[in-house]
């Protein structure tokens, strides 16, 4: 499943990306679907959070630089 996204600044340091709703349903029932990411060229594996009515994959400082990401830019 593929789709696009910017990554967001959720206080000080919580960065992350929210994922469609759409993309959350096809992925089953479970509350925190265990997935695999790709970021440019980046993979890594995660599962998602809920803040609120929002699903979010946590995306780390590390993870970020590894992926030559800022946070806005998507």
């Amino acid at each position: 499943m593929r789709f696009h996204a910017t990554l967001e600044l959720g206080g000080k340091t919580a960065t992350g990306i929210a994922v469609p709703e759409e993309v959350v349903a096809a992925l089953g029932s479970s509350r925190r679907p265990r997935v695999r990411v790709t970021i440019n060229v980046h993979t890594f594996r995660s599962s998602m959070a809920t803040l609120g009515r929002r699903f979010m994959l946590q995306v780390s400082a590390a993870k970020r630089q590894r992926a030559g990401l800022v946070q806005g830019h998507g």
